[in-house]
């Protein structure tokens, strides 16, 4: 079995849409993507550059018609997935994959969560980082001081060496310092433009539970694991309510890995920019074997 594995934010790179092949067909998506966006996405993700390209509500966008564009250009080639799953943002695409919603509609599905997701940190700036390198225990106690300036939460479960942490960008910062101050394990900032995953996106939740709720859902055409409990769903209601609950709710990325496994999953690719989901499922299975990124290919 295969699976798509899909990045989401802090995969992304001006013009990360110059490494995808088909250049008719992908320029064609873009611009459809503009029309709905009423932007030029292209011009933003091929010479915006990064500082633009990081705020959250172009990131989003950027990402997700990248990853279908990519989607498009593997299915020429007759390379497709038995089973999907999503980092995050990625998870719309895993699920605009199995025809869950248009592509239209997850162009405006992702432009909201955007929009909200930068609107809710307007009074509460944040950022992530990832922690690597330490024990549960460490981890906790990296946590504690950091909370003492702030909210800061466990964010994304990557990998058993890797857990990402989010919240206001005091917290964040002094239990990075935790981190230098323990002398073992790593600290790294992500390219992020909010507190993703914590309990600062709360509000954001509901609101981008209003919006859902006018998006038609249709059931999967192949099993999508999600973010919020590493399971497979068929029920559009129960998808919609994983969407809304991933909002405020940490990255089960490990378990996904597990789930795949336990599936029969032998092969994945990431299908997106970089490598990084690439680089932790290698750590996660047997050898590392069977394990690829779509940029590191030759097409």
């Amino acid at each position: 079995m295969r699976a798509f594995i899909f990045p989401g934010q802090g995969s992304q790179y001006s013009g990360m849409n110059r490494k995808i092949p088909g250049a008719p067909v992908v320029r064609e998506l873009f611009d459809r993507a503009s029309g709905v966006l009423g932007f030029d996405l292209w011009a933003l993700v091929d010479a915006g550059g990064d500082a633009v390209l990081v705020q959250t509500q172009n990131t989003q966008p950027a990402l997700f018609v990248t990853e279908v564009a990519w989607i498009k250009a593997l299915a020429a080639r007759g390379i497709t997935c038995d089973v999907a799953a999503g980092h995050s943002l990625g998870e719309f695409t895993a699920l605009y994959a199995a025809g869950v919603f248009t592509f239209d509609d997850g162009v405006r599905l992702v432009q909201r969560r955007g929009e909200i997701m930068a609107s809710a940190v307007q009074n509460c700036p944040g950022t992530m980082a990832a922690i690597i390198g330490l024990t549960d225990g460490e981890l906790l106690q990296v946590l504690e001081v950091g909370r003492s300036f702030g909210i800061v939460e466990a964010a994304n479960y990557n990998t058993p060496q890797q857990t990402v942490i989010s919240g206001e960008t005091v917290a964040v910062d002094h239990a990075v310092s935790a981190v230098k101050e323990l002398g073992k394990g790593r600290a790294v900032r992500l390219r992020v433009g909010a507190p993703f995953h914590s309990s600062i996106m709360a509000s954001g939740a509901d609101q981008f539970a209003d919006f859902l709720r006018g998006v038609p859902f249709s059931r999967p055409n192949f099993p999508v694991i999600n973010n919020v409990a590493a399971a497979v769903d068929e029920d559009p209601e129960v998808i919609r309510a994983n969407l809304v609950a991933q909002f405020k709710s940490p990255v089960q990325w490990v378990d996904t890995i597990c789930k795949c496994s336990a599936m029969g999953v032998g092969e994945y690719l990431e299908v997106g920019p970089r490598n990084a989901l690439t680089n932790m499922v290698r750590q996660m299975v047997s050898g590392g074997a069977g394990v690829h990124a779509v940029e590191e290919e030759s097409w």
